[in-house]
């Protein structure tokens, strides 16, 4: 059918070969004419959408937004109008369209008809919708930031993270939310995804709603319309986390640094990793100079460098289950290679897939040699240097409870020097101390180096002898030499008097215990005294068969 008005050739071509649904449509609101393109997009053949009204085809929910603008059209208010508007499609669907409404006037300049163009948005809209959807159901935080600094669109989520309403956050560039220390670097980042790029990652800080800032991680790109999509995430509580972790890491590195005990750290192959201050302090070695080093090579005394590493070895090959935070002792090489004593801990951790050694030392050698001197002058008479009552009373029980583990003969000797009151009344008490050290020493010569020798107390001395093959024969000849011993003139007197000894001996019988030995000794010894008395003989004596037997010198 022939169009009515305005008709001319260059139009009924564009008319009717145009993509974009045309239609001339009458004063009265009726079809005059529709091109084929709208009856693809409405479903309809020609006849059948020129017997239909605009309003039996259109979204009632659309109308009112319509037939206003329509009005002004036609009342010469404005020339046209641009409307998003929905059709009833033939098939019961709806299409969504752009419609563009013209007046056309005739030669006076009276309205005449009206242009109806439709453009098919319904895909497009589609899209948007289900893009809008993921935006409003997605975790994140969404946005399609456009090229001049605003946000064109936001989901739900940013209301709940930063408390702003959609349309404060879209009405404002968003620089503005931006801490003022973030927002060169913020700029910067945008240059570069409008150039092409592509952030992943990049963290800035947004102001919220009730004051402070929220830490946003965002991944960004461009597309071709000029628009920059983003997914952002809340990263606050993480990056606080982080903060804390850096924050107690730094804290413990600053103790271990700071740490009265040197601290190593080590790979799995022995290498040095971390040297605190004090190791740089007890070792000599400045962490530069350690770091990277074999600690082996470094603090293990040559001697024991095998050892280590089949210790280490045989860790490795155990694996984790050896592992053991006892503190032990051990002998330490310094860089001027002296060595000293430390008391070390070991620990073990797992991390990367291999395993870490870590090592608290403490150089022990002045406590120990303190320690050292204090069981020292615990256990020896301070005088001679010998162990004193309560050292040897020790060693004594010790060697009684040997023999019921292996039967062993075992003879004590009691010595009382003879005449030491003597040298101290006539040659002082200084001329008496030198004595009995003279004596302790003569004593601990006359008897084998396994032989217990010790001083009890005063001018009293003990010596306990020990694997014996003839007790009795054995001791004798013990006893002989210290009574020759203990005749001996001693230097220091000058000849003003000549003390002797007296010997008590006892063998020990099974269920003696260090006292009774030692009291059954002593019996002997004055025995001895009684038998010498009057003669200057120093004497020996002894029990045997029930009977006391004296010796003379």
């Amino acid at each position: 059918m022939p169009m009515q008005a305005p008709t001319t050739d260059l139009f009924y071509t564009a008319f009717t070969h145009s993509s974009v649904g045309m239609a001339v449509v009458g004063l009265d609101g009726r079809w005059i004419e529709v091109n084929p393109a709208l009856c693809r997009i409405l479903g309809y053949g020609r006849d059948e959408l020129l017997a239909l009204g605009i309003r039996e085809i259109s979204h009632p929910d659309d109308l009112p937004a319509d037939l206003p603008l329509l009005n002004r059209v036609l009342a010469g208010e404005i020339d046209s109008y641009n409307l998003e508007k929905r059709y009833r499609h033939a098939d019961g669907r709806l299409v969504c369209g752009m419609l563009t409404v013209s007046l056309s006037r005739d030669a006076r300049g009276a309205p005449e008809c009206l242009i109806a163009q439709l453009l098919d948005v319904t895909e497009q809209k589609r899209a948007v919708e289900e893009r809008d959807a993921f935006f409003a159901l997605s975790p994140d935080l969404m946005a399609i930031a456009g090229n001049d600094g605003y946000l064109r669109q936001v989901n739900p989520v940013w209301t709940d993270t930063l408390g702003w309403t959609q349309d404060e956050l879209t009405t404002q560039p968003f620089i503005h939310f931006v801490h003022p220390d973030d927002a060169a670097g913020t700029l910067r980042e945008a240059d570069k995804i409008y150039s092409g790029g592509v952030a992943k990652g990049f963290r800035n800080r947004y102001r919220h709603a009730r004051g402070g800032y929220r830490w946003l991680e965002w991944s960004t790109r461009a597309v071709g319309d000029g628009l920059l999509y983003c997914s952002v995430r809340d990263v606050t509580s993480q990056i606080e986390n982080e903060e804390r972790l850096r924050s107690q890491e730094q804290k413990i590195s600053l103790l271990i640094e700071n740490a009265n005990d040197a601290f190593l750290g080590m790979t799995e192959q022995g290498v040095i990793t971390e040297w605190n201050k004090q190791a740089e302090a007890t070792f000599g070695w400045s962490a530069r100079e350690a770091i990277g080093r074999p600690m082996a090579d470094l603090i293990t005394p040559p001697r024991m460098r095998q050892r280590h590493h089949d210790g280490v070895e045989a860790f490795l090959r155990k694996g984790m289950v050896a592992a053991s935070r006892k503190r032990v002792e051990v002998p330490a090489l310094r860089k001027d290679g002296s060595e000293i004593l430390v008391e070390i801990t070991v620990g073990v951790v797992p991390f990367g897939g291999e395993r870490y050694f870590h090592a608290f030392m403490r150089d022990v050698s002045e406590q120990r040699r303190m320690s050292e001197e204090l069981h020292y002058r615990a256990t020896h008479d301070f005088l001679t240097g010998l162990p004193n009552r309560y050292e040897f009373m020790g060693r004594l029980q010790h060697a009684i409870d040997a023999t019921g583990r292996e039967s062993r003969p075992l003879v004590l000797l009691f010595i009382d020097l003879d005449g030491f009151k003597a040298v101290n009344d006539l040659c002082g008490h200084e001329v008496g101390d030198a004595v009995l050290i003279a004596f302790g020493r003569r004593l601990a010569a006359s008897v084998r180096r396994t032989d217990e020798v010790a001083r009890l107390a005063g001018d009293e001395f003990v010596v306990l002898l020990d694997h014996l093959h003839d007790p009795c024969q054995d001791a004798a000849l013990v006893v002989d030499k210290i009574l020759h011993a203990a005749g001996q003139p001693y230097p220091e007197i000058g000849g003003r008097t000549e003390p002797g000894a007296t010997i008590g001996m006892a063998l020990h019988r099974v269920g003696d215990s260090a006292d009774r030995l030692l009291s059954r000794a002593d019996a002997a010894m004055y025995v001895a005294k009684n038998a010498g008395k009057g003669s200057g003989k120093s004497c020996a004596a002894y029990e045997r068969d029930g009977r006391w037997v004296v010796r003379g010198a």
